[in-house]
């Protein structure tokens, strides 16, 4: 069994978990993961109770956890921290929770989780954060459904590609230390984040897609928040040996957070890879692994929708879309079917029609707006 402490009393664990005293056996404690559409999920037992899913977030400075679910379990309070969340830059309750064991084979002796106000999806009541992958020297093996922990350090990994000076720690804490791997965007590499916490395929930032020749791109559909993010898709993208055609990415003004100014590569391209972690040397390693790229989803209508009153207003206009080639425009006025599931055709299969009223300056026309593959 390895025994995991949480991030600001990982020094005094290295000789236990592979740090600077090993063994010459690379022993290993496998732990069972399970991949679904958005998620890396791994069981979680709490002081020796009920068993709930946590999703494993190597983009997460911090644990989190259902409020809820936490307050049943009586784990303490012990604070709060603000945090940039999806749902808020805001202040979240800290829980303290003790005696956690992963998937039966890791223990962690404390784990400091943030309260929100919901699950995850698939499942997950929370997730745990990137400093848990480096713990021990491990890899996650996607195509097995197993996270492996090395007593010993890491074995070779046959056919990885090796990232040197790759766990970096940001921050003056242990518990900000993140995974990242060298990519190329249309043939310019840069330096992004690995994030399994992230279901989108890509985000980068403006100085990056600048450099990248990307950010004028002349086709490109809004996203949150409020349409301020492009979603683009660059020729290609090369990661650890193995070439993506066409990924769907996101574009954003400016970072989310310090720690990934560059850009962060989420879980719909790292679902191909099994990552692996060499703590003793900083490093990650990547290798292609059996599974599929996910279809492409974006909104083919391109063009971002808000709410007014009961009705719906356009916030923003993708170039080269449907809407723009419709002649839709930002403040126009549309109707013809409810918020809410105007919302959900947008990002509906290509050919779609919406039959949509738009009204402009008291004028009112008839479009038929046809979703298209258009990036």
């Amino acid at each position: 069994m390895i025994i995991g402490r949480r991030p600001l009393l990982i020094g005094a664990a290295a000789g236990a978990l592979g740090g600077a005293t090993r063994v010459a056996a690379a022993t290993s404690y496998s732990v069972p993961i399970r991949l679904t559409e958005d998620r890396v999920l791994v069981e979680a037992m709490f002081g020796g109770n009920r068993a709930f899913l946590l999703a494993l977030d190597t983009g997460g400075q911090m644990g989190l956890i259902n409020t809820g679910i936490a307050e049943t379990m009586g784990l303490k309070k012990i604070g709060s921290k603000r945090l940039r969340l999806a749902w808020g830059n805001t202040d979240y309750p800290v829980f303290q929770a003790k005696d956690v064991m992963l998937g039966g084979r890791i223990r962690l002796e404390t784990l400091e989780l943030a309260g929100i106000d919901r699950d995850l999806g698939d499942g997950a009541i929370g997730s745990l954060p990137a400093w848990v992958l480096t713990l021990a020297d491990g890899e996650l093996d996607f195509d097995a459904g197993l996270w492996r922990a090395y007593e010993g350090g890491l074995p070779t990994l046959a056919g990885a590609t090796r990232f040197d000076k790759a766990i970096v720690q940001k921050g003056a804490t242990a518990d900000k230390r993140f995974l990242f791997a060298d990519a190329a965007l249309n043939g310019r590499s840069f330096r992004f984040g690995l994030d399994t916490g992230m279901p989108t395929v890509m985000r980068i930032y403006r100085k990056t897609a600048e450099a990248a020749g990307l950010w004028d791109a002349p086709r490109w559909t809004p996203a949150a928040p409020r349409g301020e993010t492009r979603v683009i898709r660059p020729d290609r993208l090369e990661l650890a040996g193995a070439t993506i055609a066409r990924p769907v990415i996101q574009m954003r003004d400016k970072p989310d957070w310090d720690e990934f100014d560059t850009g962060i590569i989420g879980l719909p391209i790292l679902r191909q890879f099994n990552i692996a972690t060499s703590n003793r040397d900083g490093a990650v390693l990547l290798t292609r692994n059996r599974q599929a790229a996910q279809p492409a989803r974006y909104n083919r209508a391109g063009m971002w929708l808000d709410r007014a009153g009961r009705g719906t207003v356009v916030g923003v206009v993708g170039a080269g879309s449907p809407a723009e080639k419709a002649g839709i425009k930002a403040g126009d006025q549309l109707s013809g079917m409810p918020f809410e599931r105007l919302i959900r055709e947008t990002s509906g299969p290509v050919g779609t029609v919406l039959p949509l009223t738009v009204e402009r300056d008291g004028a009112s026309r008839s479009v038929a707006l046809t979703l298209e593959d258009f990036l």
